[in-house]
């Protein structure tokens, strides 16, 4: 259920909606503002480009997911811990980014002691949902 409910929060944050007026008892692990919503990529028909900035409290992360798009990370503050498809887990500090291809099962969590802040891009299939939730 709570891999649901990560999974319905990114969802929320990449189609532009907003908790409150989608699902006002949710509290989302992390906070999520979109910076650039679905904005059609130029010679790539059927693809969108979507920006965002996460925010991971200590000990947030989003759950295993997959997104039906290539997803761009940079960490502009703090670390966080990525895993893809049953790898091991990377840390990621500050300046440094990260990469999932379509598709991959992935997870990213903060296991430090203090907030950490991402940048993430998305080249995405238009229409699809953003995130879905894996097992």
């Amino acid at each position: 259920m709570k891999r649901l409910s990560i999974a319905a929060i990114i969802t929320l944050a990449f189609t532009g909606a907003t908790l409150a007026q989608q699902a006002p008892t949710m509290t989302p692990p992390f906070k999520v503002t979109v910076v650039v919503n679905e904005t059609d990529v130029s010679g790539a028909p059927g693809k969108v480009f979507v920006m965002l900035i996460a925010e991971f409290p200590p000990g947030i992360g989003t759950g295993r997911h997959t997104h039906p798009g290539d997803e761009y990370g940079t960490v502009l503050e703090g670390s966080v811990q990525t895993m893809q498809a049953g790898g091991e887990w990377k840390t990621v500090n500050a300046g440094q980014s990260y990469y999932v291809p379509a598709n991959i099962v992935h997870e990213t969590k903060n296991n430090g002691t203090v907030p950490a802040k991402t940048v993430n891009a998305f080249v995405v299939d238009k229409g699809k949902p953003r995130a879905t939730p894996a097992p």
